[in-house]
């Protein structure tokens, strides 16, 4: 790893102190420049799923008779409404507020917080302030920019539901702390991922 990268990652500030401003900052400077990689990303030709990050990123197609056809991931537009299934995750929607036509839309704050900084939540940094988890992944795209809130939630309740999936719980969060605090998210291995590329990958995850 760059040592650049790994001074920042040291010296980065307290999720808990983090203000929302400068969270906001560094998640939009992090889409910044990013057309030329994604368009070359998003040329590739699919042969299966690659269902880690750094598969993903680097195109690494060599092995296509052992590739999985699915990660077994499930949308945004899934986990919004199949709030029972939450149950399986270890993570709670909420209490839902508001129905239309049999679809819960609004949910109370009763349910897992988005941010650490909240007892019982699950992601560092401030961005998204006091909502919970189902309460980002209802969220449009003014304050939820390219819906990375959204998708990383999605990516959470994969990986917390799903022991085949490509990313772990522990993967979700640190990709997620990697955007917020530095604007990036470096892979284990290739280049490093903007935010728009990391909710690519994520879309490549869904069945």
């Amino acid at each position: 790893m760059d040592k650049r990268i790994q001074d920042s990652t040291t010296e980065q500030a307290s999720p808990v102190t983090e203000t929302c401003s400068d969270s906001r900052r560094r998640l939009i400077k992090g889409v910044a420049g990013a057309t030329p990689l994604l368009m070359t990303v998003a040329s590739r030709p699919v042969l299966g799923a690659q269902c880690t990050p750094s598969a993903w990123i680097s195109g690494n197609l060599s092995d296509h008779g052992h590739e999985k056809m699915s990660c077994g991931g499930r949308s945004p537009g899934y986990w919004k409404t199949a709030a029972r299934r939450w149950r399986r995750t270890g993570y709670h929607p909420g209490t839902c507020t508001m129905e239309h036509h049999g679809i819960c839309r609004t949910y109370n704050t009763d349910g897992t917080p988005f941010h650490s900084s909240h007892r019982g939540g699950v992601f560092a940094g401030g961005f998204y302030g006091d909502r919970t988890l189902m309460q980002v992944l209802w969220l449009d795209g003014g304050a939820d920019p390219y819906q990375l809130g959204a998708h990383i939630v999605a990516a959470l309740l994969n990986a917390a539901s799903n022991p085949d999936y490509g990313m772990s719980v522990a993967d979700v969060q640190d990709m997620y702390r990697q955007l917020e605090f530095k604007g990036f998210y470096q892979p284990s291995s290739g280049e490093p991922m903007t935010t728009q590329e990391c909710v690519l990958f994520i879309q490549n995850t869904f069945s």
